[in-house]
């Protein structure tokens, strides 16, 4: 049986991909940061509705964890044309092996169906876990969908207390843990992570061929160009 989400644009079956979020909102996070999440999120929500407009393969969903202490669906999976932003705050530790389960569980292979694109999920933390994330984290990697190259990984290291030592485990590459010092970066990664990398991910998936589905590469990050914004001043 095909997934729900799956529809026909001439004559082509869509596949869904899932793009879900896991941010940090510890009180680190708090201020400028958690803004720069926010205002990147608002900016994003056009372009990514008019790409899965235009996209006769694939049909994007949106999902958002939050942790801190204890990790939440900010935003449960949600077609993009239906997803709204309501603003996050800041406080608490930074509990990752919590979010880490709750994607475990997103993504069982029962419940994610058979059409499925490979998932896209970034990670955007600025400090270091507090809870046992590494089992979380090995819990999720002896999933189906958590196997090598079965789910596209970026993680954001935001600020210079972020453990890129974490973020690289999670990821599996240490060049998808890109650095944002200031919120013109963060704001330009998240766009970059929302919607070029979802695009290229869905059409390139689209048109392979032979075997069981597997992660596209990535687009090259983008370059922020410096000016004397406030938005450049470094965290």
């Amino acid at each position: 049986m095909a997934d729900a989400t799956d529809d026909l644009r001439g004559g082509t079956a869509r596949r869904t991909l899932r793009f879900i979020m896991l941010v940090d909102v510890s009180g680190s996070m708090s201020g400028d940061k958690i803004q720069a999440v926010n205002r990147a999120v608002r900016e994003c929500i056009p372009e990514m509705r008019k790409n899965n407009r235009d996209n006769p393969f694939a049909e994007m969903t949106v999902e958002v964890i939050t942790f801190s202490s204890g990790a939440v669906w900010h935003v449960p999976k949600t077609q993009v044309d239906q997803f709204n932003w309501k603003d996050l705050d800041a406080s608490g530790v930074t509990d990752l092996g919590a979010a880490l389960n709750l994607v475990t569980e997103a993504l069982d292979v029962q419940a994610m169906g058979k059409r499925n694109l490979p998932p896209v999920l970034l990670l955007l933390s600025d400090g270091g876990p507090t809870d046992d994330w590494e089992l979380a984290l090995r819990r999720f990697e002896a999933t189906s969908w958590g196997k090598p190259g079965r789910t596209v990984r970026i993680a954001v290291a935001i600020g210079e207390g972020a453990d890129k030592g974490v973020l690289t485990r999670f990821t599996g590459n240490p060049e998808t843990v890109l650095n944002a010092d200031k919120a013109a970066t963060l704001v330009a990664l998240i766009k970059w992570a929302s919607i070029s990398v979802t695009k290229s991910h869905s059409t390139s998936m689209a048109v392979a061929s032979g075997g069981g589905p597997v992660a596209a590469p990535l687009p090259p990050p983008p370059v922020v160009v410096a000016s004397k914004d406030a938005d450049d001043e470094p965290w």
